[in-house]
């Protein structure tokens, strides 16, 4: 791919402060965004660049680029580069991988977010992509007029490996928890937690490893080793070099009946960064799991019950055939149906074609 004067295309991602945690960058931007577009780079064709939408050097950023990257953009300052960008024929992509528009209680961006402009910044978008299914499914009822593309979440696996770092050995088997914003389940909280409780009481060996924003109840669990949010793809040689028994992954499925609706729009980017770093993992049994894990081959599936959490986490530290099953056949399902290969076909074309308008 190049412009007419055979230049490499120059496209810009705008960085922003993430949604539901103040003062902190976006990861969905790095995992949406820079991971298709690193990998799109390295096949030549393009050059891209990053740019925080609060600098005061964006809008030069604006007139470098040929193409405009937002991922979930809704400030003003965003919907003001997006203007100067369509006023000087920059083409604008914007990505939508949550549902942006309302905010279940449980979550940081329900107070956060009063006044949206992804309405006005969406109505400037040359294209609107998506992340799944589900959201290309509501998109158009939510903004009448506009056909979303669906361009599918993956991961560069093998950038990861590359080095052939040795994972670290740790004294203290370590299980490992990601999490932004606040805890995702509400009517099993308290069972979950309790779950946690027990199983470390009962193996006070084990250490809870925390990447991610804090959240009120950490400060009740003794064990847990906590890692404030770090830069995505650091995050991810962190994950993949920590030599992890397995991974837990706590989401509201049915029972909470107030937030499946808008869990029904998340990805299931804890399944396949787990993958990735080689982490079996236990999921709740929630639609987006279930729509990816196969059960007991790529992961847990359990059911948000104080007896079915306790029961998974002995099952995982004590049953090291099935871990290095899950282990292996998680990485091998992330390399096939995840990767961000499969990303990178649907927004190469994306480019073709705004760069031939």
């Amino acid at each position: 791919m190049a412009t007419t004067d055979s230049r490499p295309i120059r496209i810009l991602v705008l960085q922003r402060e993430s949604l539901v945690a103040a003062g902190v960058p976006s990861l969905s931007v790095s995992a949406r965004i820079t991971e298709v577009l690193d990998y799109m780079a390295s096949l030549g064709g393009i050059e891209h660049a990053a740019i925080s939408e609060a600098d005061p050097c964006a809008d030069l950023g604006v007139e470098w680029a040929d193409i405009l990257i937002l991922s979930k953009h809704n400030s003003s300052t965003a919907l003001g580069l997006a203007q100067l960008a369509s006023g000087l024929g920059v083409k604008i992509v914007y990505d939508i991988d949550d549902w942006i528009f309302s905010f279940p209680a449980y979550s940081g961006g329900h107070a956060a977010n009063n006044r949206n402009f992804a309405h006005d910044i969406i109505e400037l978008a040359d294209v609107v992509t998506v992340a799944n299914n589900e959201l290309l499914r509501r998109l158009p009822k939510k903004i009448p007029g506009i056909s979303p593309v669906l361009m599918p979440n993956g991961m560069w696996v093998e950038r990861y490996f590359a080095t052939n770092r040795e994972r670290q050995q740790l004294v203290n088997p370590r299980i490992l928890f990601t999490n932004a914003d606040f805890l995702k389940v509400q009517s099993a909280k308290d069972s979950i937690l309790t779950a946690l409780h027990v199983f470390f009481s009962r193996h006070p060996d084990y250490v809870l490893d925390f990447f991610g924003d804090p959240f009120p109840e950490m400060f009740s669990l003794p064990f847990l080793h906590f890692t404030n949010r770090m830069p995505y793809e650091s995050y991810m040689r962190a994950i993949v070099a920590g030599d992890y028994v397995f991974a837990i992954t706590p989401l509201g499925a049915d029972e909470d009946e107030e937030s499946v609706e808008f869990n029904a729009c998340k990805n299931p980017f804890k399944y396949i960064n787990y993958g990735t770093a080689k982490i079996p993992g236990i999921y709740s049994n929630a639609d987006i799991y279930k729509s990816c894990v196969q059960d007991g081959e790529t992961g847990l599936l359990i059911e948000n019950s104080f007896e079915a959490w306790l029961e998974a986490l002995e099952l995982m530290a004590y049953n090291d055939c099935l871990r290095e099953r899950i282990r292996v056949g998680a990485h091998d399902d992330v390399r096939e149906r995840f990767h961000v290969r499969h990303g990178c076909k649907v927004l190469q074309t994306i480019v073709s074609d705004l760069v031939c308008r």
